[in-house]
């Protein structure tokens, strides 16, 4: 059986190589690819056209890349498909033959215009297996699909534990002196600039900046006092950025991507340090309340000002959720975990 792995992002070639030097945290589908000995295609082989450019953003669609998919399936008999994302998938199931075992890893199924184009003309019938990032997604696009459960399964998204850990010197709590919030997508800045007016003894750093997306400035043209931005920093100097934060707060829109932020959030759990963010469905299967770190409600300035105010002022209680944080993603969440998971989906 030739498994064939469609991913929706340009790889960085720099990145595979900084993953060998130890500076970069280890790709997903490179290591499944590695895993089960096949080849991955990204955006990096489709061609350049600024107007279909523009219409497949808008649309969140890869059309071009999804009849190359065809192409190369066709071409080199490959049996299995596992698309990265419903933005190559939604199209791709137009294109395979019914024998082409397709998985696709659903990033936001529950977005109303993928919904609008899933549900009546029938997509989810076409898929061997559709996955998403939680439990909670899973069950919401059951409903919102009417398909049988074992048409659905949970691929919650890994972190590289061996990249992201604390370090072996800890940091002095003198030196972790001011917390951080870090990312771009779905990110709910204004609400955390609201949090820390009422904090000014509390330093904040914001590195809004993502190898993702571009950069934005939604965090404000007037920031408080005690609020810088700071640039994006690489993997390996993240790090560093991560251990010097006394604990990472995450303020994310209420969306309907639920699993919004969670490689952030993980990243910093890895590294041992508590985390509060916002109480998304998919999220509460990332950290435990009270446990792993604090949920507070969408919007909610004054109680994320509290949830602050209370880490912050009991550093044992944050450095007790950060231990509890790192053990539960090395348990549960491990990079290794994630392709064996990955590899029984398209075994089986």
């Amino acid at each position: 059986m030739k498994t064939l792995i469609v991913v929706t992002n340009p790889t960085d070639e720099r990145a595979v190589a900084e993953v060998a030097a130890g500076q970069h945290h280890r790709i997903d589908y490179v290591e499944l690819a590695n895993a089960l000995h096949t080849r991955y295609i990204d955006y990096n082989s489709v061609p350049n056209v600024p107007l279909v450019d523009k219409l497949e953003e808008k649309l969140r669609l890869n059309f071009r890349q999804a009849f190359q998919t065809k192409h190369m399936v066709s071409q080199d008999g490959y049996d299995r498909v596992l698309s990265m994302s419903e933005r190559v998938g939604i199209t791709l199931h137009y294109l395979l033959n019914r024998q082409t075992k397709h998985v696709v890893i659903m990033h936001h199924p529950l977005s109303p215009s993928k919904l609008k184009i899933i549900k009546p003309l029938g997509i989810g019938k076409r898929f061997s297996k559709i996955l998403t990032l939680s439990h909670a997604e899973a069950e919401a696009l059951q409903r919102e699909l009417k398909l049988p459960q074992s048409y659905f399964d949970v691929l919650r998204f890994p972190t590289d534990t061996l990249f992201y850990h604390p370090p072996e010197t800890p940091i002095p709590l003198d030196q972790q002196d001011h917390i951080q919030s870090l990312g771009n997508s779905y990110r709910d800045y204004p609400t955390l600039m609201r949090a820390m007016e009422t904090l000014p003894d509390i330093p904040c750093q914001i590195r809004i900046g993502s190898i993702w997306m571009k950069s934005t400035t939604d965090a404000g043209s007037q920031l408080p006092k005690n609020v810088s931005i700071q640039p994006f920093a690489k993997p390996d100097v993240l790090r560093q950025h991560y251990a010097n934060s006394r604990f990472i707060v995450i303020p994310l829109h209420n969306t309907t991507h639920w699993s919004a932020g969670s490689a952030t959030i993980q990243q910093a759990m890895a590294m041992g340090k508590a985390v509060i963010t916002t109480r998304l469905p998919g999220l509460r299967e990332y950290m435990k309340d009270g446990v792993h770190g604090i949920l507070v409600e969408p919007g909610d300035d004054k109680g994320l000002a509290k949830a602050i105010a209370d880490l912050w002022h009991n550093p044992e209680k944050a450095e007790e959720m950060g231990r509890a944080a790192r053990s539960w993603m090395e348990a549960e969440f491990s990079m290794e975990k994630w392709v064996e998971r990955a590899s029984g989906f398209l075994e089986n």
